[in-house]
């Protein structure tokens, strides 16, 4: 039999952009991937023998590589149940074979009712990606797939199958013993390798795989699309590390110093003044001059050398020789404030290229253009533009390829939450600098607990998702990605490719990299004002009080079917407890309905023993207490919430609120200096558990 390199290579040789059936079974079998018995025939004969060897009652298809969707083109014949019908299938499939330069493949009809899909696709970023979901019809109507990066492990292969809509089919079902799962994830598994051996397979689609009786999945259909392999082009970094500069710089221009408030020039000295930075400040503008109390140079010439960091405030036209000069002194690393590059028209991309020459040229480190800077607290540095003041000191940290970090969004946590950041970077067009490289230097970062992104474009995927697999052991990284699209679908061939998006393809890679998703803006400051103030969550069980029976419906019904939050029953001893002091007309478990006992023995009562009998509980990960706070039904001292987060460090204790505005706001402001973090809407506490249980979930994967 020829290897599978050489099934590929004739094909190729041949003009072939497809593989017949039988040889990409071939090519599966080859791989352990179990597929139907059968046999490729070109004569009655072989085909009598073949059904008679195989057993009736059998399949018929013609087989050739160019033929794509055989039922679509007639070109299948199924349950055919004796030599007569055999004989009157054959004769109108062989002149059709014949036409095709193909042959007749005699196959088993392979019985079960459940019907999967396997495949793979090469992602121009990512390379070969598996793909699995419902097969049959169920494939295009549904689109009920997941996708995992080559290669895969036996844990990827597990988690992909159960993150499909689906997914009960696989269980044991209506008397169907389940799948086997352990052979699934092999062949999953297989496709990957194929796809890393084989660069000229560009899409593979397994569909149906059917689930025989007693759980075990056949290749019934496969179809191998192959393309000649390109060469990588992967973009050779000319520059590497030097992130230093940016983040403990011990001096500082700023080139396009302004004397007007308000303008750009003049908001950054005013930052970095607010901020006490402890290193030197220089300044430039062509008047030269005093401003802020430091000294004005005409020029970048007439700076001293070896100056750390330049923040370049000046228009694009300016900026490529700005570089340059900036060089010329002994400047290791430019922040780049100027928009007006390629996000905006022809002549921007030109400067863009021009300034991208610079950097390579000359060596620098470049955040931007187009950025509104990076912020530094234990460094007291920022080289933000916007009016921020002093920016409160935190453990969490941000990359984001927005503005709003480091302005208004920043100024926001500033006055509004009770939590700050220890670094924030602003990436703007990435130039130079990268994500990847921003998470690399996260990762080795002792001030930082926490990572949250925000990204529109991924620069190097596979750099950032091999960075990242390393840091989720130890850090949280939580990502908000926007901008996604399904781009060339349409040109598909394979299921596998039609089904691909961008999107689903940056799922599987973060999943697998254990990054966890989020899909509101809101989320990047929520999950961190819990994560700085509270443990990560060790499970997804969470137990609450609420001082409303519909509450407590709404939110289990929240927690069970959008957010994978467990509601589990408390242990016998807690729920005794809890009905001990609630009146007899209540029935007490988990949830807990506290108002019952609020009413009879005052809410402090009632919210701090039920609080700490749920913290107690080893059935419970987390605490969600839902206070209700009004003039007529009391304000109790909250010093009990305190008391209660400081005894129990090793569980999340989150307090949101029902009643009155005012005392909402006064709470906020007494417990979330004292370490217990709040939050204005009852969703938002059990949404933060949701992210931050699937954080612990990625950081003790397999």
């Amino acid at each position: 039999m020829k290897s599978v390199k050489e099934i590929i290579s004739d094909a190729l040789a041949a003009g072939q952009k497809t593989l017949s059936e039988y040889d990409s079974k071939r090519i599966l079998t080859a791989y352990g991937i179990s597929t139907t018995q059968e046999i490729l025939v070109d004569k009655l004969a072989e085909a009598e023998v073949a059904a008679e060897q195989i057993g009736y009652p059998v399949a018929l298809k013609v087989c050739a590589a160019e033929v794509i969707h055989k039922s679509e083109q007639g070109l299948i014949k199924l349950g055919i149940s004796d030599l007569s019908e055999l004989r009157h299938v054959y004769e109108s499939f062989a002149l059709k074979a014949q036409s095709l330069g193909g042959g007749v493949l005699v196959q088993e009809m392979v019985k079960g009712s459940r019907e999967l899909v396997i495949g793979l696709t090469r992602d121009a970023h990512f390379g070969p990606c598996v793909m699995f979901g419902l097969g049959g019809i169920f494939t295009e109507a549904l689109g009920d797939v997941s996708f995992r990066v080559a290669p895969l492990t036996k844990h990827d292969a597990k988690e992909m199958c159960g993150e499909i809509k689906g997914q009960k089919i696989l269980h044991k079902i209506r008397g169907l013993e389940p799948v086997k799962m352990d052979l699934l994830s092999q062949y999953l598994k297989h496709l990957g390798q194929i796809g890393l051996e084989h660069p000229a397979v560009r899409e593979i689609d397994v569909n149906p795989l059917i689930v025989q009786d007693g759980g075990q999945p056949v290749a019934v259909d496969a179809l191998i699309v192959l393309e000649e392999p390109k060469p990588q082009n992967f973009e050779a970094k000319s520059v590497a590390g030097g992130l230093d500069k940016f983040f403990e710089p011990k001096s500082v221009v700023v080139i396009g110093a302004s004397f007007t408030p308000r303008k750009a020039g003049n908001d950054v000295i005013q930052n970095i003044l607010a901020n006490e930075f402890g290193g030197k400040l220089f300044l430039v503008n062509p008047k030269g001059g005093e401003l802020l109390g430091h000294k004005v140079h005409p020029s970048i010439r007439d700076l001293p050398e070896g100056i750390d960091l330049a923040i370049i405030i000046l228009p694009a036209e300016n900026t490529p020789q700005a570089i340059r000069d900036c060089a010329a002194k002994g400047v290791k690393a430019v922040v780049l404030a100027a928009g007006g590059f390629a996000e905006v028209d022809d002549h921007g991309e030109s400067l863009q290229a021009q300034t991208l020459k610079a950097i390579r040229d000359t060596g620098v480190r470049a955040i931007g253009p187009n950025t509104s800077g990076h912020i530094s607290t234990p460094h007291h540095f920022t080289s933000s533009f916007f009016p921020l003041g002093k920016i409160p000191r935190g453990n969490v940290s941000y990359i984001a390829q927005t503005g709003n970090f480091a302005t208004h969004t920043m100024r926001y946590i500033a006055t509004g939450e009770n939590f700050g950041v220890a670094r924030v970077m602003g990436l703007g067009n990435k130039l130079d600098v990268e994500e990847s490289e921003i998470l690399e230097y996260y990762s080795r970062d002792t001030e930082t607990k926490a990572i949250f992104m925000y990204l529109e474009s991924i620069k190097r995927p596979l750099r950032l998702c091999e960075v990242a697999r390393k840091v989720t052991r130890f850090k949280p990284v939580m990502l908000l990605k926007s901008g996604s699209t399904a781009e060339g679908a349409d040109a598909a061939v394979a299921h596998t490719a039609a089904l691909a998006s961008d999107d689903r393809i940056i799922n599987g890679a973060l999943r697998q990299a254990g990054i966890v998703r989020v899909y509101q803006y809101s989320h990047l400051f929520l999950a961190a004002k819990a994560i700085s103030a509270m443990p990560l969550p060790k499970g997804n069980r969470v137990g609450f009080l609420a001082p409303s029976g519909a509450m407590l419906v709404c939110l289990t019904d929240l927690c069970c079917r959008q957010l994978e939050l467990a509601v589990p029953a408390v242990e016998e001893k807690t729920r005794h407890y809890l009905q001990k002091i609630s009146p007899p007309f209540i029935r007490m478990r988990n949830p807990v309905d506290s108002w019952p006992a609020a009413a009879t023995k005052g809410v402090q009562f009632a919210y701090r023993e039920g609080t700490e009998a749920l913290l107690e509980d080893p059935n419970i990960d987390a605490v969600v207490m839902i206070l209700m706070i009004t003039d007529e039904t009391g304000v109790p001292p909250l010093d009990f919430v305190v008391d209660l987060a400081r005894c129990y460090p090793e569980k999340p204790l989150y307090v949101t609120f029902t009643g009155q505005k005012k005392h909402m706001d006064n709470a906020k402001a007494f417990l979330e200096p004292q370490g217990v973090p709040t939050f204005p809407l009852i969703e938002q506490p059990f949404e933060v558990l949701s992210i931050l249980a699937r954080c612990h979930q990625a950081m003790i994967r397999p």
